[in-house]
């Protein structure tokens, strides 16, 4: 996966961060050691830059900075429907949660019902980009940082027949302070 330094930037050029951001003030240290886990150091500075974001009041991305202890520990459980289909279907919902071994780590939803977050096996500053759209038994992996896929994203650069998240003519992309 090759590393892009200016996705972050180009990012901002296409969407500037809220105005006001709202960023959370606990240390970054203190998050990874409650997480039990190391971010990638580009979601860290997206953090920095946009706090807790909504994108066109659609994506929605959080800084864990503003997470209390106890938000902390249920973060191990936000995918647990997930693994409720996975325990009665294994054979269509094949994908792990962390805190399983390499297991999807969510940073991401949509108003629709998608998730977006990281296949976390390796490096953190290798994680593929993986989105699970609502309906989806699976997801799809893009062998991408978390800001380079929101920049591509962003940019109109990245749409097949989905219907994932097109962007409309007119309809300019705006990113909100998420509270």
């Amino acid at each position: 996966m090759a590393r892009d330094l200016s996705a972050l930037d180009r990012l901002t050029a296409l969407v500037p961060p809220p105005d006001a951001p709202l960023f959370g003030t606990r240390d970054w240290d203190a998050i990874f050691t409650e997480l039990g886990l190391v971010l990638p150091p580009d979601f860290v500075a997206f953090a920095e830059r946009y706090g807790s974001s909504s994108f066109a009041r659609w994506l929605a991305v959080s800084d864990p900075r503003g997470w209390s202890p106890e938000v902390i520990t249920g973060v191990s459980e936000w995918m647990d429907f997930y693994r409720d289909l996975r325990e009665d279907s294994p054979e269509d919902y094949t994908l792990g949660m962390w805190p399983e071994p390499g297991g999807f780590f969510l940073w991401g939803s949509t108003i629709d019902g998608d998730h977006l977050g990281w296949m976390t096996s390796g490096d953190p500053e290798q994680w593929p980009v993986m989105l699970i759209k609502h309906e989806a038994e699976n997801g799809e992996l893009h062998a991408e940082t978390m800001t380079e896929w929101l920049a591509g994203w962003a940019a109109g650069a990245r749409f097949d027949g989905s219907g994932f998240a097109r962007r409309e003519a007119g309809h300019p992309l705006v990113c909100e302070r998420l509270e």
